[in-house]
């Protein structure tokens, strides 16, 4: 059983105390244990630091940490569009430095490669039912644990997001790149794949889930159910405006999570509170002693789990 790095307790934890809105708790960690994080990691850190400094109110040192990180050669695309930092609209120094990462963002998107693994069973069917299966956070295609599906007669798609994280991995952290790229390979999988539009199941590990979630709850993309292994979402309760405007009764949900993962485990049975309420069928499988990864029989039960979302009843 894989055992926590320093670094990832570290990140748990940060993540619990600013969920449970101790900010002050959750900048004071991440500013203290940030040596404990690769360099390729201090992006993502320094945006934890400077986003609870904002929720502090304090306006300096929200920008002096995010100052830091754009002279360090980082970027952000949500700067302008996350309420969080509202505080700082209108300052001089901080619109500056929107310009900047605008400026990256798109020579970042211009440069980006997109690359999808596919795997088709052997069988030649009319159509295909389709698993579109989504990486972690600072993952790749490489890990697939989602193979046993082909052999069950399903068409799995692997896209791998074009956010280059570190040499070899790559990240959903850009939520909007995120969703629109994901969207556009649905599309191309549509146009190039006879596949059965009932028959489509998203899943996901980590913020790979959560962006399948987030990508069907929003009604980007229509599929018949979810499979999201230790979900991460920053709020759960973000997706209940979806969910009250648009009609996702039949949808069939499988989580699965782990004990040793508390803040994931808090998301998904947040999920599995939420989503009953507006008629979407919820499973959720608890895992003792799982931390932050796969359970050992996750392609065993991935038949299983299919089965559950595809239960025919109309949508």
């Amino acid at each position: 059983m894989p055992i926590l790095s320093k670094a990832q307790e570290v990140e748990q934890r940060f993540h619990q105390l600013a969920q449970s809105g101790s900010y002050a708790e959750a900048l004071d960690l991440a500013t203290r244990e940030s040596h404990r994080f690769p360099e390729h990691a201090q992006k993502v850190v320094y945006a934890w630091r400077f986003t609870m400094a904002c929720r502090l109110k304090n306006k300096n040192q929200a920008l002096k940490i995010l100052k830091e990180a754009i002279d360090a050669g980082y970027w952000y695309g949500d700067l302008e569009t996350d309420p969080d930092y509202d505080l700082l609209k209108g300052d001089v120094e901080f619109e500056n430095i929107v310009n900047i990462c605008t400026e990256r963002r798109v020579r970042a998107i211009a440069d980006s490669v997109p690359v999808m693994m596919v795997k088709r069973p052997d069988s030649k069917n009319a159509t295909y039912p389709l698993l579109i299966a989504l990486h972690g956070s600072n993952g790749n295609i490489e890990l697939n644990p989602w193979e046993s599906a082909v052999s069950e007669g399903w068409l799995v798609a692997l896209p791998q997001s074009s956010q280059i994280f570190a040499p070899g991995t790559f990240t959903w952290n850009d939520w909007d790149w995120a969703q629109h790229e994901v969207s556009e390979r649905f599309s191309t999988l549509c146009s190039e794949y006879p596949i059965d539009p009932k028959q489509i199941v998203l899943t996901g590990f980590s913020l790979g889930a959560g962006l399948a979630a987030w990508l069907v709850f929003s009604g980007k993309i229509m599929a018949r159910g979810l499979i999201l292994v230790n979900p991460f979402l920053q709020d759960p309760t973000e997706i209940i405006p979806f969910l009250e405007n648009i009609n996702l009764g039949g949808l069939n949900v499988y989580l699965v999570a782990g004990q040793r993962d508390q803040y994931c485990l808090g998301v998904a049975q947040q999920l599995n509170t939420i989503l009953p309420k507006y008629g979407i069928n919820c499973f959720l499988d608890v895992y003792s002693d799982l931390d932050h990864s796969f359970p050992a029989d996750f392609e065993q039960k991935l038949p299983q789990a299919l089965k559950f979302v595809t239960m025919t009843e109309d949508r």
